[in-house]
């Protein structure tokens, strides 16, 4: 049955207000960023007198703000901690959706059921559990409470459970073993689904800002998250129009990653379903 015509003009009514309220806030952060700090409340959505100043301030040399070395942090515990995602979560999948063994199903249920625990839980333990080993402020820190979690093996199982079997028992067949299996079949069909794994992880990661804070202790161990925020809080006033340039500067490496895994991210997300 067609939809009369207006329906569909309220509901695109109804769609277009909801996309403004969604994008203005960005439209406000990347006007503000091209604008003099004298200009940042002005009212104006367009510049009236654009400039790059406040990209030139963040990126100079020698300034106090360390944000090359906070982008750098931030883009080398998310990268590292995405690849570890990708091959740890794919072959725990694996293993609890294709091998055979004792409790297979209570792991698996325990694993869907701590998903239902708060990081904020287990932030005392982890912490202590890093300071015992001494890696608080280091690299270890940012990205090993990443390299593995419950939502990526699960997500990873419900793909490798469609696989068909009879791709499995050829393999065998032809003599392959478990490892041989999971690099030569499950690992190449189920690259949207790990693309996809990987690039959650990243952008979580990423953009990650209360584990990070309370991990890292110097300046030069601060992510980008973390180094905006610090930079919000002024001994005195805030610089707005500054402070909305590092955010733009920070959103870049997230954006660019979206575009290249755009189609993997759609197709993981089509092709995943849920079936224990």
């Amino acid at each position: 049955m067609k939809m009369p015509g207006w329906k569909r003009g309220i509901i695109f009514a109804i769609l277009v207000v909801g996309s403004l309220f969604m994008v203005f806030p960005f439209l406000w952060l990347l006007s503000t960023a091209f604008k003099p700090e004298s200009d940042a409340f002005d009212g104006h959505l367009i510049p009236g007198h654009p400039t790059f100043a406040n990209f030139a301030s963040v990126l100079a040399p020698g300034s106090s703000a360390e944000v090359l070395r906070w982008l750098g942090n931030s883009l080398l515990s998310a990268i590292v901690a995405s690849l570890a995602v990708m091959v740890l979560d794919s072959l725990a999948a694996y293993g609890l959706a294709r091998l055979q063994f004792f409790g297979r199903k209570v792991i698996l249920y325990l694993l869907i059921a701590s998903l239902m625990v708060p990081f904020i839980a287990v932030l005392i333990p982890l912490y202590l559990e890093l300071a015992n080993f001494g890696l608080l402020d280091t690299y270890g820190a940012l990205i090993l409470p990443y390299t593995a979690n419950a939502f990526g093996v699960f997500l990873l199982y419900q793909f490798y459970t469609n696989i068909p079997k009879e791709l499995e028992e050829a393999a065998i067949v032809d003599g392959a073993g478990k490892f041989q299996i999971w690099r030569r079949i499950f690992l190449p069909l189920g690259i949207p689904a790990t693309a996809t794994l990987g690039m959650m992880t990243f952008m979580g990661v990423y953009n990650d800002f209360f584990w990070p804070l309370v991990a890292t202790s110097s300046n030069s161990m601060r992510t980008m998250t973390v180094g905006v925020a610090l930079m919000a809080i002024g001994p005195y006033s805030t610089n707005y129009s500054l402070l909305m340039a590092l955010t733009v500067f920070s959103m870049i490496p997230t954006f660019i990653a979206f575009i290249f895994a755009q189609r993997q991210l759609m197709q993981g997300v089509a092709t995943t379903g849920i079936n224990l």
